[in-house]
């Protein structure tokens, strides 16, 4: 009976209703389930775009650096004590604060990021950039950010018809000379690239010379480690000398920690862990309780608890296939969608599938684990 027949499937579909609402329980729990994590992940990788795309090996930043957003300016001097060493090829500063950008076409005012860079060197390797840098050497020009959010203006669709684009950045008039890809964040709508002159022009209170991070190119064959913590004596305590793995950590670390929202994110995922996990149990315990007479005739016919708790089981593993792929299949439409909105990094990863894969089995299986202890109660000789 057990290779002839699938009697497990045949009891679920027998009563249609609790099927559909088992599986649309499954469904609900993994959508919820993929978004959470797919939202959480989009965060943290948008976060820290601008880090991994720094055209170095080590990062130099204020001892008391929290986030991008809100950085601490420190001396380029300190920085540049670092070309005297054999190890090194070159360094590079980055100077960098929120900003107004005023939109040219109806006015209205919105917070961007503006990075001020050197113009020999390309500081950081996003596409466009490195053929665009020389262009900041001009007065009072910038390059923008394709990739932001669109509530600056259609600023790429007009630069590809060829027109002049001139906004006010905070209250001065600058005119964008190319166009690079970095994307937006949760913490950043997008972003404009100057040099350093212009950056002072646009931040008149920030002293020259401060900086807020140092990228330090090393020389091929050379130790990044012990770079790292020579250049970390030789600063002193007032700054931090990073690899980049360790600037993004900090990042990360951030995001995780001093804000909400990774916990927020988080909790998510267990509640939809949960959703699923109550609405299976429910639903197979109230099947076992159900059907308690037919199982005790099965016990009398001969087959043993073992093969009733595998029937159990193998009803939790079809409901988290049932559940687990149109969940999947809903979520990759709400990620197209989301990401076509947010301009997140939203995409449906192998690694993430296959584990909501084994979740959501493993929250079927344990479901079924716990309606299986209703089977103790069917005694064969309640039957006769």
């Amino acid at each position: 009976m057990g290779q002839g027949i699938p009697l497990s499937w045949l009891q679920l579909k027998h009563e249609k209703m609790k099927l559909f609402a088992a599986v649309s329980g499954v469904t609900v729990s993994v959508t919820l389930m993929w978004m959470q994590l797919g939202l959480m992940k989009a965060l943290f990788a948008s976060a820290v775009v601008f880090h991994g795309s720094l055209n170095g090996q080590l990062v130099v930043i204020h001892s008391q650096y929290e986030h991008l957003i809100h950085s601490m300016p420190f001396s380029s001097r300190l920085l540049y004590r670092l070309r005297g060493s054999n190890d090194v090829v070159d360094v590079l500063a980055i100077a960098m604060q929120p900003m107004e950008w005023k939109n040219p076409w109806n006015g209205e005012t919105r917070a961007m990021q503006c990075y001020g860079v050197d113009t020999d060197t390309p500081v950081v390797k996003l596409p466009g950039f490195p053929e665009q840098v020389h262009l900041l050497r001009q007065s009072d020009v910038f390059l923008f950010d394709r990739k932001g959010r669109p509530r600056f203006g259609e600023v790429a669709e007009a630069w590809e018809l060829g027109q002049s684009i001139e906004p006010e950045l905070n209250r001065r008039r600058m005119t964008l000379k190319g166009m690079i890809d970095l994307g937006a964040s949760f913490g950043i709508d997008g972003s404009i690239f100057v040099s350093h002159a212009n950056f002072l022009r646009l931040f008149p209170s920030r002293r020259p010379g401060e900086i807020d991070v140092g990228v330090v190119q090393l020389r091929p064959g050379v130790s990044i480690l012990s770079a790292q913590r020579q250049f970390q004596a030789m600063l002193g305590s007032e700054v931090k000398v990073l690899t980049i793995d360790e600037f993004i950590d900090v990042e990360l670390s951030y995001w995780r920690s001093a804000t909400p929202i990774g916990i927020v994110f988080s909790a998510g995922t267990v509640v939809g862990f949960f959703i699923g996990f109550i609405v299976v149990y429910q639903i197979l315990y109230t099947d076992v309780t159900n059907h308690l007479p037919q199982y005790a005739t099965l016990m009398a016919m001969g087959f043993s608890h073992g093969f009733l708790t595998r029937l159990v089981l193998q009803q939790s593993f079809q409901l988290a296939m049932l559940g687990f792929i149109p969940g999947s299949l809903i979520a990759a439409l709400l990620y197209a969608g989301l990401r076509e909105v947010t301009l997140l990094p939203l995409y449906m990863e192998f690694g993430r599938a296959i584990g909501l894969c084994i979740v959501t089995v493993f929250m079927c299986m344990f479901s079924g684990m716990l309606a299986i202890r209703k089977l103790r109660t069917a005694d064969p000789a309640n039957v006769f």
